[in-house]
This record gives structure tokens, sequence and C-alpha cells, in this order.
């Protein structure tokens, strides 16, 4: 993960590529434990569940991440 700016998180994948992720009030967030977005910080691996809109960037419906 890159960074997080108040509820959209920003991935980069392993050849670079930036994915913004979109999430919302709807979206669940997982950690060792349930968690806010605001538990997800830069450099942890996360996985992403969700959709693509035309622009490329994601609507999260959940997301898991682990501390790096």
């Amino acid at each position: 993960m890159k960074l997080v700016n108040g509820t959209t998180i920003y991935l980069r994948t392993a050849d670079g590529t930036v994915v913004t992720v979109n999430t919302d009030g709807g979206t669940t967030v997982s950690t060792a434990r349930k968690g806010k977005l605001s538990d997800v910080k830069a450099g942890d691996s996360v996985t992403v569940r969700g959709a693509a809109g035309s622009d490329g960037a994601v609507t999260a419906t959940s997301v898991t991440a682990q501390a790096k």
C-alpha cells in the first residue's frame, strides 16, 4: 500500500502501477482484528475486494490489511 488519504487508499502494484481504491461507510476493513481505515498504514500488505469503474478506481466492499 502506498498511501491512505481520508476514505481513499492508493495501492502500488507489483509492476509499479498506482491503483485508486475508494471506500465508504459500507466498506469492511479488517486487520488482525476488525478495524477502521485509519488502522491501515503505508507499507502494509492489503487485499481489496470491489468493482473497478471506467476510470480504473476501485470502489471497495472490503479491505483486509496485514501490517508489514
